[in-house]
């Protein structure tokens, strides 16, 4: 990757539309293929040269779109492994970043190598024994939510910046929907079969525009590593500790929006007590104060790169014949966390959304 160069979510969905996998086992041909990186890999095979320790402890985490999480066991250390596609050097390049510019907070995985040859690239961190949040459930989020609003601001803290890649972060959320940009035709021609399609396409559009008609010109004045995505998934626990992961998403940007995300992406719209305390232990900590910014302008932003990224979300997985049930059911959790937030705004199109995702709803 050249200096300076941006690369968008959409050049990394060229050519995967159907290649997603359907279940968390490793089969032998993965593992094989697992242990060739272990063995040509001149940083991991140094590293790990008892090949028959990851072959006895190796297993699958977690799949996304972009790459799949391994977990390993070495001389009694645990570790993380991602695994991708070689392009997807340039997601795991993003994520070694925001873990180099906090690693001497002890609030995130420790970084140990990425790489990538012709056939794949890996990221390779610690991997922390604990539970993530989604694990161990909403309650237990919401008993430790102080804990986690003091966590993100000492992130943003350490890494306030003059640098803001605002526009960056939003071509980048908004190339999620250039479908035609990176498939072929014939799949590009069988998604305009599908139904609400065309209609969808409208609405990305309107998304897109009130977006930029919302925006403060001609920026935020401060920035910080804000990590965009901030689920249940991202957040590990231990007995009065807490860390962040998967920072693959993440921007120099406002910190707001980091908080506004956090708010559907944890549920805490629907719950303004646990929000506010959310939000005062977050403002304790943190350079930025309550009267600094709107967090409502915040929001009402968040909801709508949120629905842009479901809607688009919706049809690449409309694609697959995809037994992944708990990947599809996210596109619905996250439009049952935003509906009441869109509904005035979009009252044109919710119709139509609700026949895609509303359905689902009454199943989560």
């Amino acid at each position: 990757m050249e200096e300076g160069q941006k690369i968008s979510i959409s050049d990394f969905l060229t050519n995967r539309v159907l290649t997603e996998r359907k279940t968390l086992k490793i089969s032998l041909v993965e593992k094989n293929y697992l242990l060739e990186i272990f063995t040509e890999d001149f940083y991991l095979n140094e590293k790990f040269p008892e090949i028959d320790q990851i072959e006895q402890s190796i297993k699958i985490i977690d799949r996304n779109i972009f790459y799949d999480i391994y977990r390993f066991s070495y001389d009694n250390l645990s570790y993380a492994i991602k695994v991708g596609e070689n392009n997807d050097s340039f997601i795991f390049e993003r994520e070694k970043k925001a873990l180099e510019s906090i690693k001497d907070l002890n609030l995130s995985p420790i970084y140990f190598n990425n790489a990538f040859s012709d056939d794949y690239a890996y990221l390779l961190t610690s991997f922390e024994n604990s539970q993530s949040s989604k694990e161990l459930g909403l309650s237990y989020t919401y008993e430790n939510i102080e804990l986690l609003g003091s966590s993100l601001a000492k992130i943003h803290n350490a890494t306030k910046t003059e640098e803001n890649q605002r526009e960056y972060f939003l071509d980048s959320m908004y190339s999620l929907g250039s479908f035609e940009d990176f498939m072929d035709q014939e799949l590009y021609n069988a998604l305009l079969e599908r139904p609400n399609f065309k209609q969808s396409l409208a609405l990305l559009k309107d998304i897109k525009q009130t977006v930029e008609d919302q925006l403060f010109e001609p920026g935020e004045g401060f920035s910080c590593l804000c990590h965009t995505n901030l689920n249940l998934s991202c957040i590990l626990n231990r007995p009065n500790q807490l860390k962040i992961c998967n920072f693959f998403e993440s921007f120099h940007i406002h910190p707001a929006w980091d908080l506004a995300f956090a708010s559907y992406k944890l549920q805490l719209n629907d719950h303004p007590i646990y929000e506010k305390k959310f939000l005062e232990a977050y403002h304790a900590e943190s350079f930025l104060k309550e009267e600094d910014y709107n967090y409502v302008y915040f929001k009402q932003l968040a909801y709508k790169i949120l629905l842009y990224k479901i809607i688009s979300g919706y049809f690449y997985k409309s694609l697959v014949d995809n037994e992944e049930v708990g990947s599809v059911l996210n596109l619905f959790k996250n439009y049952a966390f935003i509906r009441e937030s869109i509904q005035d705004e979009f009252a044109d199109y919710m119709d139509m959304l609700d026949e895609m995702f509303a359905p689902f709803i009454k199943n989560i």
